[in-house]
């Protein structure tokens, strides 16, 4: 089984699938921000298209002896937007080759609790993996019924599943 070591979130490393911000950072809110105190507005938007309404989503994770990436998904034509609420999560992300969804290009990045990721579209992603406590809550933003009319999706079997360590 292929290891992927955790990478910090930033700039750099983390701009080619999207983009992020501290929500709990009022330094870098304000610096983001039109408004420089109290209401930060339109920090950071997401395309959902135009045939449907954002959603909401919440997704519960648990802490797992190992954190197996057994799935892969991606979505053709809407962004994703994750939030962890109450404990910092990794997460993983890759590129879609030619249309085919590829392990193969897999990173995983920490994402400290109330950080919002912006993931564009066609980037591969999955679930979360909390990283303190032994479970943990992720807003997750997407178009209603994402998951029914614009998901990529993939079972990793193995030896494809991947291992990330810290």
């Amino acid at each position: 089984m292929k290891t992927i070591k955790v990478q910090k979130l930033s700039y750099e490393t983390f701009r080619q699938y999207g983009s992020f911000q501290n929500l709990l950072d009022n330094e870098g809110l304000a610096a983001a921000s039109i408004n420089k105190a109290g209401f930060f507005a339109d920090i950071i938007s997401l395309n959902f298209g135009t045939t449907t309404l954002p959603g909401v989503s919440v997704c519960h994770v648990t802490k797992e002896e190992k954190n197996i990436i057994g799935f892969i998904e991606a979505h053709q034509y809407t962004c994703e937007g994750l939030l962890p609420l109450d404990d910092d999560v990794i997460i993983y992300v890759g590129k879609v080759v030619r249309g085919v969804l590829s392990p193969d290009t897999i990173e995983a990045f920490l994402v400290p609790k109330g950080t919002f990721v912006k993931m564009e579209p066609l980037v591969l992603h999955g679930r979360q993996f909390p990283v303190n406590a032994q479970e943990a809550h992720v807003l997750c933003l997407l178009p209603q019924r994402t998951y029914h009319n614009d998901m990529m999706f993939q079972i990793l079997e193995e030896p494809n599943q991947l291992e990330i360590v810290s």
